[in-house]
């Protein structure tokens, strides 16, 4: 009996949080536009790889996946452009997490960035509120341990690891691999990585795809 009426319970709270969220049937992303520069000389930074990220969460149980992964890399002049996508029937007990869409960017010597929506939403169609703004990137100051370990916490450890999402943003796994490996070169301690995805682990067929991605 009392199992019975925690499940409904939890039931109820589960239908509450859905009908609170009124969420939409599908989810669709405006095409994102903008320009990544240096802080202090403004001039345009290229191959800064961008990864944009829109991730589910699933009411109740508080896990988290992705809906939509989109990678691309600044042009000679600082520009990008994330296409737009949609629409994506919306998978039940979910929702898009706040902020979204998550944009992680990263250039080798440069303090990497999280930046996010800084409003909570809900309709359907999710634009970026840094559509068409420059983002300045400012030289990393510190030393070789904190610059691997603000790499790993800004943007390693928000891209997933399981399955085969990895493939939606192989430039950055090169990237950071690449960034690693010249660390080390430099003398970074041993136990410190700049990111977790380890491509000397990687079976032969996913290197051979990474590899299509090589400059």
């Amino acid at each position: 009996m009392k199992r019975n009426i925690l499940f409904a319970l939890q039931l109820l709270s589960t239908l509450f949080a859905l009908s609170a969220c009124a969420t939409p049937l599908t989810y669709s992303a405006k095409e994102i536009r903008g320009q990544i520069v240096d802080a202090e000389t403004n001039e345009p930074i290229e191959n800064a790889v961008i990864v944009a990220q829109w991730i589910l969460f699933e009411i109740g149980v508080g896990h988290h996946k992705r809906l939509h992964i989109e990678e691309t890399v600044t042009d000679k002049n600082g520009s990008y452009t994330i296409s737009a996508w949609g629409p994506k029937i919306h998978p039940p007990l979910t929702k898009l997490d706040r902020e979204d869409p998550m944009l992680a960017i990263f250039k080798s010597g440069y303090a990497p960035l999280r930046l996010y929506n800084s409003t909570d939403r809900s309709d359907s169609l999710r634009a970026s509120e840094w559509d068409g703004r420059v983002i300045k990137l400012k030289k990393f100051q510190g030393n070789l341990e904190d610059y691997a370990d603000r790499i790993r916490r800004t943007i390693s450890d928000g891209l997933p690891e399981e399955g085969k999402e990895w493939k939606s943003f192989p430039r950055m796994i090169l990237a950071l691999d690449a960034e690693n490996r010249h660390l080390k070169s430099l003398g970074l301690k041993k136990g410190y990585r700049a990111t977790t995805f380890n491509i000397e682990y990687f079976d032969e067929a996913d290197k051979a795809f990474l590899k299509r991605f090589e400059k």
